[in-house]
């Protein structure tokens, strides 16, 4: 019997390269699942921790509290259990738009219907601001998703709420452009976007630094998720700062 001397197959070069790439690729998915998970994680606590909190000092001090104390416990509580519905809510919308779960439907409109009744929904939010709303061309009517429009609209007032001035101001002009095109544009009077987060305003987990005098909190989702629904309404949003201080931001669809 002869003797064979066995000899490994070595891996060619493209071999080698296609593993790094991979292993290179996983590693990076793996930095950004951390980077997301991260804020993510630190926004649900948050308001968990406050309604905890203010829960467990409610039921082992109540009878030594006075009543004024019990009712801004419990305050505090509902306010940050909404917090918390409202960034459950946009995570699983943010899910739901990124695999196609979402089918806009055609229902006839009028522009003015839609933001009055968005006016009304976040009247709480908007008790302490003044908003001014102006109709550039007259009644404008178009068919589109009227509850999808109405989310992307309430998620701008939202951002106007949270990083305008104080006392806020917000205006709210909407017409048709020279585009045949339907508008929106809401500006607020707050310090107006950083000039390091302008490209990236409406990617997913960008939220303005702790440079900004309001330091709110917040997993930064509600721009990303406006973005979609309007992408998905065949339609865009764009944010420019206003010379005169503040945000504007511009939601454009299709007219019927």
């Amino acid at each position: 019997m002869s003797n064979m001397a066995f000899t490994p197959e070595l891996a060619n070069d493209t071999d080698v390269a296609n593993d790094t790439d991979a292993s290179s690729l996983n590693q990076e998915r793996e930095r950004i699942h951390r980077q997301m998970l991260s804020p993510i994680a630190h926004d649900l606590k948050t308001p968990l921790a406050s309604i905890i909190g203010s829960l467990e000092i409610y039921t082992h001090m109540k009878d030594a509290l006075p009543s004024e104390k019990q009712d801004t416990l419990i305050k505090v509580a509902l306010q940050e259990a909404h917090r918390l519905d409202t960034f459950i809510t946009n995570i699983l919308d943010m899910a739901k738009l990124e695999n196609g779960l979402v089918q806009p439907k055609q229902e006839d409109i009028e522009i003015g219907a839609i933001l009055r009744d968005c006016l009304v929904r976040r009247q709480y939010d908007l008790k302490d601001s003044t908003v001014e709303v102006e109709s550039v061309s007259g009644p404008v009517k178009t068919a589109t998703d009227t509850a999808l429009l109405s989310r992307a609209l309430c998620l701008i007032l939202d951002n106007a709420v949270k990083y305008g001035g104080t006392p806020s101001t917000i205006r709210i002009k909407f017409g048709k452009d020279d585009n045949r095109l339907a508008y929106i544009s809401i500006q607020d009077n707050g310090s107006g976007i950083p000039e390091a987060q302008t490209k990236n305003i409406f990617s997913k987990y960008t939220r303005f630094g702790k440079e900004d005098k309001h330091n709110k909190t917040g997993m930064g989702l509600g721009l990303a998720i406006a973005r979609a629904i309007m992408t998905l309404l065949n339609g865009n949003i764009s944010a420019i700062n206003h010379s005169g201080g503040g945000a504007i931001f511009t939601l454009h669809f299709p007219l019927q």
